[in-house]
């Protein structure tokens, strides 16, 4: 691929500008009541979405408290849009349902 990347050089294409871009996936995870989980993940999917960020996956799992979901959200993320990740993820743990949010998988929210 080195060579690849190498011949490409020479001949003066730019392989960013030629639409290969690199695309990086991050991984949210949050805890919440289980009665609120349905609307957190509307409003996620809609204002990330908005965003130009595309969840890719929403995973729920029973939380580790009764009445508690725990909820993993895999999030396509280019690296020009992780400041929008940033931010998004900021407003969803201001929601005053969301009692915890993690960057990282299940793992993390559970310690």
């Amino acid at each position: 691929m080195r060579f690849f990347d190498l011949f490409l050089r020479r001949q003066g294409v730019d392989r960013a500008a030629a639409g290969h871009r690199r695309r990086g996936t991050s991984r949210l995870t949050l805890v919440c009541p289980r009665e609120s989980l349905e609307t957190l993940r509307k409003q996620i999917c809609l204002d990330f979405s908005a965003a130009g960020l595309n969840v890719s996956q929403f995973q729920v799992d029973s939380g580790a408290q009764a009445g508690l979901a725990s909820a993993c959200v895999t999030v396509d993320c280019p690296p020009e849009l992780r400041a929008e990740l940033m931010s998004q993820a900021k407003r969803l743990s201001a929601n005053p349902s969301v009692q915890q949010l993690r960057f990282g998988g299940r793992q993390a929210a559970a310690s």
